[in-house]
């Protein structure tokens, strides 16, 4: 049986980002040292600790997205995308992109720039919230077509 190429492809890149939160958590204050000096010529403030704190604050939420990603996409690899458990993945998977865009209005009251961020993480956990839903009522429909058989 041909495998899914797109669905290997979405397996491989979760696992290079289980390799690049941790690069980015050691590599993060040289980072956002760098971003200040850059933008010290538009903005006065130093902004090094408050991005830190957000940053940091979004790792817990990254990695957990990650880890239901995984599952995720390991219940989809073993044919079963349709179950109760995806559901439940999904909607954390939401909660964690509204928790990112939580943390960063923290920083966007310093750099309204950032409300960019706040949209996107917000939008997105929107959409998976109507992706969690589909795919509820995708369950929904197989339990009831398994019992009738």
């Amino acid at each position: 049986m041909k495998k899914d190429h797109s669905l290997i492809l979405s397996q491989i890149l979760v696992k290079l980002c289980y390799a690049v939160v941790p690069a980015c958590c050691i590599f993060a204050p040289m980072l956002v040292n760098y971003y200040n000096e850059k933008t010290a010529h538009i903005h006065a403030e130093n902004v090094v600790t408050p991005l830190l704190i957000t940053l940091y604050c979004c790792v817990p939420f990254a990695v957990g997205a990650l880890v239901c990603l995984d599952l995720l996409l390991r219940n989809i690899s073993r044919g079963e995308p349709f179950i109760a458990k995806n559901v439940t993945l999904l909607r954390i998977i939401s909660y964690c992109c509204f928790g990112v865009a939580l943390a960063f209005i923290y920083f966007a009251i310093i750099r309204p720039f950032a409300f960019a961020i706040v949209f996107a993480a917000g939008f997105f956990g929107i959409i998976l919230r109507v992706v969690k839903n589909c795919f509820k009522k995708a369950v929904e429909i197989r339990e009831e077509n398994d019992a009738t058989i």
